[in-house]
């Protein structure tokens, strides 16, 4: 029987990647304006940021920019933010405009929960992204737990938003992770069943983990989501090695045959599995 639903956040309830990257070229649209500096040159910039800080969402990266620094010397943080406003604002409202549920994920969620299945999240986003933007999307009161990496990003008052968040160590697809949070939660690996859009991070995990997985294929336009992983690429935090890690993972799982147990076009297809497996067992 299915007590625990485990599901991943981005791509997974809602399109990561489909918000965040028009939300971010926007911005550096502004940028470029306001700075009167070439737009690639930017570009390049925060790259470099984003991998020092490891992570291509890290707060007000643009405040750290050596041309944003070059043209406000001897400015805090705090100043550079307030000047830069205008900047801020064009990302917000993007993302505003972009940022929404999947067709049905909130439905479904209420229903699990509704027929006593635990709901926990489990992101390699850090609290301030991943838990944020659950509470932005109306659906934060669903999930028990939500398990989260660590943020790099330094405040002289802890982001704390919820005491629902549980940091963790490492990075899928660690499956002594998965393991973790089914023994935090008191569940065996048999009653579980994780939820997730990437077979080389999630399902990987999952069937390594031995816990009952579910790939998320959703419908999609092919051109404008290989048009908006090149722009990803561009100013990914990514470096060669993590570029090689995934491609030797993707050999792993077709050297061994890595398969979800279920793949789903609509995520409410999720309460017909949980369904099926408690009637197998």
């Amino acid at each position: 029987m299915i007590r625990l639903l485990i599901t991943d956040l981005d791509d997974t309830l809602y399109s990561w990647i489909g918000f965040f990257v028009p939300a971010f070229y926007e911005m550096v649209d502004e940028l470029a304006l306001v700075l009167k500096k070439d737009k690639d040159e930017l570009l390049k910039e925060y790259r470099s940021v984003h991998r020092e800080k490891g992570s291509v969402e890290y707060p007000y990266a643009t405040t750290l920019l050596p041309s944003v620094q070059a043209a406000y010397p001897n400015r805090t943080q705090q100043e550079i933010v307030k000047l830069l406003d205008p900047v801020f604002y064009r990302f917000n409202t993007s993302r505003k405009k972009n940022l929404r549920l999947y067709p049905n994920v909130m439905e479904t969620l209420t229903e699990l929960c509704d027929s006593g299945v635990k709901v926990v999240g489990y992101t390699d986003s850090a609290e301030e992204n991943g838990f944020y933007r659950l509470r932005k999307l109306g659906i934060d009161h669903l999930f028990h737990k939500v398990y989260v990496s660590d943020s790099q990003y330094e405040t002289p008052d802890p982001l704390r938003l919820s005491d629902k968040t549980i940091i963790v160590r490492g990075k899928k697809p660690d499956p002594e992770l998965l393991l973790q949070i089914c023994e935090n939660e008191k569940i065996l690996t048999s009653e579980a069943l994780y939820v997730g859009d990437s077979l080389t991070k999630d399902i990987y995990m999952a069937k390594t983990a031995h816990v009952a997985s579910v790939l998320c294929k959703y419908p999609c336009e092919p051109q404008i989501a290989e048009e908006l992983y090149q722009k990803l690429v561009s100013i990914s935090h990514w470096t060669e090695e993590d570029f090689e890690r995934e491609e030797k993972l993707k050999n792993i799982c077709q050297s061994k045959n890595i398969r979800p147990d279920y793949t789903i076009s609509s995520f409410d297809e999720i309460i017909q599995i949980v369904q099926e497996i408690d009637q197998n067992n």
